[in-house]
């Protein structure tokens, strides 16, 4: 058992919050022998037996043959085309586009099992600010904001509003839309008339506290209400929009046109997008989703057809949303309004945008419209069929980019202008399609690219790829460039060595040396040899850690059994997967036990040792080059010690002396 404590222990904090908390261990089983996977996944996918297994078209791809499999002994399901599998957790968070928590819960409700109060939760009694009861305090909210807008006199301006946008009252039902009165106290009264102490309308955002006053008192006044929901349709945050008629009475809360919940345990302004829970059924048949800039433009999308529409949340399209995205769809159309400030601040990130979205395999493409235009006016005046016109022909991002800097450009190559242009298309190139990642079709794109820049500008292929190669190897000096933090001195113990190596730069050095993308065929070994031989654990646990894995996934995987293990529990199978929470790690250990099921038992021994006997060649090779590095960039005072270090570090190495 020290070997697996000693394994969880060394397991980096961002893997370790992926691995289940052991205390709900039960529960999760008294779900997964509750809930039988082939009852759960029919209900999503026509299922027919095939043998011991079930058979059905996988519903995340365009799927002609069955290529989804339900295994019902193990209790696990595979997708061999998209390359996921898991069990009923892993696909209810796939299906329903929700964290491990929200599909805990919801299988926990339908198997009728009482989970424990979350982490963090409050002892004897409930919690006031427990999630549930913020969600609690959230849906009450919208319902006092939509009942308002509904029936109350003074929300007459706010359905003007929505009658001169030609928003209808479908969709003021659909979308939840409310209005907040011109009070200053309307939301936190009635909180108190319905039981929800003012702190927690605070913790949700729905109040504001005067700091110097120490009072509290409503966010949102005088401002039509937007709804902003989870996937699961749950209300988290709200959108307030000023009325025109209102502000010469009030400053509506700030002045500002728009004001969005601030960051709160249930919002993060980064990580969400307006409507999604309404559009994500429309993402399949649409083949991908709409991102647009307003909550307005979204309601008149969904009103007109146009379903797969969502908005951003006062922030632009980044790295927090690709998560969220995924689960949905690989493909983003990003629509930007007419206006100068929105081109501008598209162009801003428009770089690292490209480069995050090929990073991730999602296709990003950008629909700019008429000068002045927002979607909601296209769409209001022209129709929806018109817009979708204009989607049909979107740039995607690269295009897009080439088209802006060489706006009025065509007949002027040779210009110091020109120049300019060609340089910033290279640079855009050599940051969204690095050398070392490139794919074949993404080499494609690049000659495409280079031809048509080379035709447009006068400039030879070569020459163009000669710039954009240096341009990368610029940018690989640059990151190269920061100096190295010294590792160990030349006589270091190599398990030192190791251990420092792989903590450098929070990780750096052993991340470089593993790929991040895949797990390897040792990875898979190592798990599968425990997954069908647990009985040599102990010394499989006693040499190897979690940071030994080349894949983030494989190390979730080693990390949960190892923490089974030293808890004392069983190492099976359904124990493993209900200790972990994370899907590719589920899908990962599903694989792992196809083809190690495949493999003879004859040649257990041999195995072991050949992964025990790789990882030690590994780590030399960790210490060698370590060394290697260190040394040539390690300045003496004197020869004299210049000497002996060299001779201690030959003699590390097992050699008598440096080669000749």
């Amino acid at each position: 058992m020290g070997g697996a404590a000693r394994s969880f222990i060394d397991l980096r904090p961002e893997v370790r919050r992926a691995v289940a908390y052991l205390d709900s261990q039960d529960a999760k089983e008294q779900i997964r022998q509750t809930i039988d996977i082939v009852d759960l996944v029919g209900g999503y996918v026509a299922l027919r037996r095939q043998g011991r297994n079930f058979v059905g078209l996988c519903p995340w791809h365009d799927d002609s043959r069955p290529s989804f499999t339900v295994n019902q002994e193990r209790q696990s399901f595979k997708c061999w085309v998209c390359d996921i599998g898991g069990d009923i957790f892993s696909f209810v968070m796939k299906a329903e586009g929700v964290e491990f928590r929200e599909a805990l819960e919801m299988l926990a409700e339908r198997a009728g099992v009482e989970l424990r109060p979350s982490h963090g939760s409050g002892e004897g009694g409930e919690n006031p600010f427990d999630r549930k009861n913020l969600f609690r305090a959230m849906e009450w909210a919208e319902g006092q904001f939509h009942r308002c807008l509904l029936r109350d006199p003074a929300a007459e301006p706010a359905r003007r509003y929505l009658a001169d946008r030609g928003i209808n009252s479908d969709s003021v039902a659909r979308f939840q839309l409310g209005f907040a009165p011109l009070q200053w106290s309307w939301l936190k009264d009635r909180g108190a008339e319905a039981g929800f102490n003012p702190a927690v309308l605070e913790r949700v955002g729905l109040l504001i506290r005067n700091e110097d006053k120490g009072s509290v008192y409503d966010r949102y006044r005088g401002r039509l209400m937007f709804s902003i929901r989870d996937v699961r349709s749950r209300p988290i945050a709200f959108g307030g929009r000023i009325l025109p008629e209102l502000v010469k009475d009030d400053d509506g809360g700030g002045g500002a046109k728009y004001i969005n919940s601030p960051e709160t345990p249930l919002f993060s302004k980064s990580s969400q997008l307006y409507a999604l829970d309404l559009a994500r059924d429309a993402v399949r048949d649409e083949g991908g989703l709409l991102v647009m800039e307003g909550y307005t433009d979204v309601i008149m999308a969904h009103q007109h057809g146009v379903q797969h529409a969502v908005a951003v949340l006062g922030t632009a399209l980044g790295d927090k949303h690709i998560p969220l995205v995924r689960r949905f769809t690989d493909s983003i159309t990003l629509v930007l309004d007419g206006d100068a400030a929105g081109q501008n601040r598209t162009m801003d990130i428009l770089d690292n945008l490209l480069a995050l979205f090929v990073e991730n395999e999602v296709e990003l493409r950008i629909l700019s419209l008429p000068t002045g235009a927002d979607p909601c006016d296209v769409i209001l005046s022209q129709g929806s069929e018109a817009f979708r016109r204009l989607l049909a022909n979107a740039d995607d991002a690269l295009q897009y980019k080439i088209n802006a800097v060489t706006n009025g450009l065509a007949s002027a190559p040779g210009t110091h202008r020109a120049a300019q242009a060609v340089e910033a298309i290279l640079a855009t190139l050599a940051r969204a399609l690095p050398a070392a990642s490139a794919t074949s079709t993404a080499l494609l794109r690049q000659e495409q690219v280079l031809s048509r820049i080379g035709k447009q500008f006068g400039l030879t292929v070569d020459v163009l790829r000669d710039r954009l190669t240096a341009l990368r190897r610029e940018k690989r000096t640059k990151l190269a460039a920061a100096p190295p933090k010294p590792i160990i001195n030349a006589v270091a113990d190599p398990n030192q060595l190791l251990h420092e190596a792989g903590e450098d730069q929070g990780g750096q050095i052993a991340a470089e040396s593993r790929p991040a993308a895949r797990p390897t065929a040792w990875d898979r070994e190592v798990l599968q040899l425990l997954l069908h031989h647990p009985e040599r654990a102990p010394e499989l646990f006693a040499a190897i850690a979690a940071d030994d894995f080349a894949s983030e996934s494989a190390r979730m995987a080693y990390a949960a059994i190892a923490a089974l293990d030293a808890e004392g529990e069983p190492l099976t199978f359904s124990a493993w997967m209900n200790a972990l929470e994370d899907v590719k790690a589920k899908s990962l250990l599903v694989d792992c036990d196809e083809e190690g099921s495949l493999k003879s038992t004859a040649d257990v021994d041999l195995r072991v040792r050949d992964v025990v006997g790789n990882l030690d060649r590994r780590r030399r090779d960790v210490v060698e080059q370590s060394q290697i590095a260190q040394f040539r960039g390690k300045q003496f005072a004197e020869p004299e010690r210049e000497d002996q270090a060299l001779l201690e570090f030959y003699r590390m190495l097992g050699q008598k002396g440096p080669p000749e």
